[in-house]
């Protein structure tokens, strides 16, 4: 009798073991990450906008998540400047009063990254929300853009990092040293 609910309550503890290692070790939330910054990302789609250095008009780059890769799906400009392409023969190119499109380019992008300017403006667009990408970079500073899935445990773990640096970032107003913090956070 003893090792027949010895072998049960064997049974239900690896049972909680692996369900507990599904939960936590499964990949289900898709996030776009900036460097270590974690995005929702409900439509799959997003947006990279800057204003162009010679031309000065606005770029609008368009990506799609398509089986976990990042697609440079179109772009958006007011007026050819250095660096702008010229569609292919298989793109769909349209003209109007307001702005240049390239349609149908589906470029896979590898490693995505970008590199913060100081009078671009670069912001990126996810799920209609627009985010100055300098309040959360600094210029001149190179940042990647991946899109991942992942599991419970990653995610918590990319959220307690986050915020450790950033409590790192921030000086502390205990008052044991608020004087000395205080000078601190004047010359950031």
């Amino acid at each position: 009798m003893k090792t027949k609910k010895t072998i049960i309550l064997l049974t239900l503890r690896l049972t909680a073991i692996i369900l507990l290692t599904i939960i936590l070790f499964k990949p289900i939330f898709p996030k776009l990450l900036i460097n270590e910054k974690v995005f929702n990302i409900k439509n799959k789609e997003f947006v990279i906008l800057y204003t162009h250095s010679v031309n000065k008009g606005l770029v609008r780059d368009y990506y799609i998540i398509k089986d976990k890769n990042i697609i440079l799906s179109k772009t958006r400009f007011a007026s050819y400047g250095a660096g702008i392409p010229e569609p292919e023969e298989t793109q769909k190119f349209t003209i109007t009063d307001d702005y240049i499109e390239i349609d149908d380019i589906n470029k896979k992008i590898d490693n995505l990254y970008l590199f913060v300017g100081t009078v671009a403006n670069h912001r990126i667009e996810i799920d209609g929300e627009e985010i100055e990408l300098k309040k959360l970079f600094k210029p001149q500073s190179n940042i990647k853009i991946e899109y991942k899935i992942l599991s419970l445990f990653e995610y918590i773990k990319l959220k307690l990092d986050y915020w450790r640096n950033d409590e790192q970032r921030k000086p502390s107003y205990s008052h044991f040293n608020r004087r000395r913090n205080r000078r601190l956070y004047e010359q950031i």
